[in-house]
């Protein structure tokens, strides 16, 4: 049976729109009607279209009284009257506070499961297994992602920049993408930049552009990303990667709104918004000398940090399900219906250092690899087999940043993972995880403090 949708009578204003983003993020369809009598013409083509099989039937309509214009009582009543399956709510006013919108939405899952009636095992239930919120392009069932579908929005409406920390594969340029298309920049341009793949030189003409003539090869004036994203939003990847030359004219954009192009004489004005990743820590590098301090606070406006998948082991399924499904239509192998259960044992327990990109090219290969109608053990990459991520021999760094950056980052980044697997082998107990690591209890909790991690998500 398809999943219900969710019509909005009336509703313009901004509780409204706090409604629909709250319902999307739960993976229900929300359509909108401008008045009582649109509403009641949408009620019977869906209701149509669903007894023929062509489509879904409008499962809760919410009112907004005021909006919906004269008659909203006598709406109300025709509805009950003849789509008593209908489940009719009122729309609170926009005065209202996120706590009236979080109970509403709750009233709303509650009457669809309520009027939702049993299906085959082969239908499409209203709830399943690998059942999770969707927000944009990005899937989750974590508390914590949750929490971050719901700051986009807010977010998104301001023009302030923004700053997404994660881990490389995390998802943050599908985060970035949520924001733009989230904000009041919508309908502008949106581009990446990848700041890291460029030389200094080329990043500079990249985003700023540059005069005919500024350097060998410049047969014409060329605009840079700053100008062409004028109205939209700029997303400027492995900010922390920029030398200190790049952040003094980084910091003259957001402070000036205004660039010259290389080799240029004019200042020109632009608007584009700027939303920054790294999956450094900045504020070591601050510390450290290697990050301008007036430029990190410039930036860090608002922060929103993605955790890594292996702290979001129940989003592993549900990825590898979408990602199956995804590279089941790209590459035309409609025969794989799933993954098999030894198979997905594998994904859940193996720690994703690569994160969601690392995921998502498994299941790719695996879907190309496999010869039945699931995904099996032997389809995946050997290191999945043995539990163990693939390891590198040499750190990433950025030869600008100073020595002790480098080996501070490192060291830290070692120190968390050494007690990780620790934990791991001896299921969060930590007597004989201490005596293991040759320190006492104390330093041993210390230092888990230090790394954010607690004994209970290692029994």
């Amino acid at each position: 049976m398809p999943r219900p949708i969710v019509m909005i009578v009336g509703g313009g204003g901004p509780t409204a729109k706090r409604l629909k983003a709250h319902l999307a993020r739960r993976g229900m369809r929300v359509r909108g009607a401008s008045d009582c009598g649109v509403a009641l013409e949408t009620l019977s083509d869906a209701q149509g279209r669903a007894d023929s099989g062509r489509g879904s039937p409008i499962g809760a309509v919410i009112l907004d009284v005021e909006g919906a214009g004269v008659g909203a009582g006598a709406f109300r009543e025709m509805v009950q009257q003849e789509f008593p399956s209908v489940v009719v709510l009122e729309l609170p006013p926009d005065s209202a506070g996120p706590e009236d919108v979080g109970l509403l939405v709750a009233a709303i899952e509650q009457d669809l499961k309520d009027h939702v009636s049993p299906v085959d095992d082969d239908a499409e239930s209203y709830e399943t297994p690998l059942h999770g919120y969707k927000f944009e392009d990005l899937n989750s069932r974590n508390p914590r992602m949750l929490d971050l579908f719901d700051l986009i929005p807010r977010f998104a409406q301001t023009d302030s920049p923004v700053l997404i920390t994660g881990e490389t594969g995390t998802g943050k340029e599908l985060v970035a993408a949520a924001i733009h298309r989230q904000s009041r920049r919508a309908d502008g341009e949106f581009f990446t930049i990848n700041c890291g793949a460029l030389t200094e030189t080329l990043l500079e003409s990249e985003l700023f552009g540059h005069e005919r003539g500024a350097f060998t090869g410049a047969i014409q004036t060329k605009k840079g990303y700053f100008e062409l994203a004028s109205g939209g939003t700029l997303f400027l990847d492995e900010l922390g990667t920029i030398s200190r030359a790049m952040q003094v004219k980084l910091l003259r954009v957001l402070q000036q709104k205004e660039i010259r192009r290389v080799g240029g004489t004019e200042t020109l004005k632009v608007d584009a918004r700027i939303v920054a990743a790294t999956n450094a820590t900045l504020e070591d590098a601050v510390a450290a000398g290697s990050f301008r301090e007036d430029l990190y606070y410039r930036l860090n406006v608002v922060q929103l940090k993605i955790p890594p998948l292996r702290d979001r082991p129940e989003d592993i399924p549900l990825l590898a399900e979408v990602f199956r499904a995804k590279f089941t239509d790209r590459l035309g192998r409609p025969d794989v219906i799933g993954i098999e259960a030894l198979a997905a044992s594998r994904l859940k327990s193996y720690p994703w250092p690569g994160n969601v990109r690392e995921l998502e090219n498994v299941i790719e290969r695996a879907l190309i690899l496999t010869k039945g109608p699931r995904l099996a053990e032997v389809d995946l990459p050997e290191r999945l087999k043995r539990g163990e991520a693939r390891r590198t021999t040499v750190p990433t760094f950025d030869l600008d940043e100073p020595l002790f950056s480098v080996v501070t980052r490192v060291r830290n980044a070692v120190e968390r993972e050494y007690l990780k697997r620790l934990l791991r082998r001896y299921n969060g107990r930590m007597s004989p995880a201490a005596e293991h690591a040759g320190v006492n209890r104390r330093t041993l909790y210390s230092k888990m403090q230090t790394h954010g991690l607690r004994r209970e998500d290692f029994r």
